[in-house]
């Protein structure tokens, strides 16, 4: 039977590996707003598995329960990270597309006054 310690982490990992989910869950439903909870929430429990780490320290256990938790956790943060940064180049794309409308408006815009002659840079 597992140790009571072990028990713990098992416990908190699954939070976490939940926790992880549901931010997936968001990010995929585009509501933000809502991660910053989630992440307290998920720093929250990883300290609580810091704690349960360190009592851990010099003594030997196995669980293979505890890798297959990990293991899934590890997996379902990267597929977080992985959709984050899809939406992070969306973002950069959109932005940078504005960026360029802007430039386009302010110098062809009818109600400025050209003091000097400006020149667009068709690269920006």
């Amino acid at each position: 039977m597992p140790a009571p310690i072990t028990q713990n982490l098992e416990m908190i990992y699954n939070k976490l590996y939940e926790l992880s989910v549901q931010i997936g869950q968001l990010i995929d439903r585009k509501i933000y707003s809502e991660l910053i909870t989630f992440m307290a929430k998920k720093e929250k429990l990883l300290k609580e598995a810091e704690i349960e780490v360190k009592k851990l320290q010099g003594q030997e256990f196995k669980s293979d329960k505890l890798k297959e938790i990990c293991i899934k956790y590890q997996n379902q943060e990267m597929a977080n990270i992985e959709a984050l940064k899809t939406i992070k180049e969306d973002i950069k794309q959109e932005l940078t597309k504005t960026a360029q409308s802007s430039k386009l408006l302010n110098a062809y815009s009818p109600n400025k006054e050209l003091k000097q002659g400006n020149i667009l840079d068709y690269r920006q």
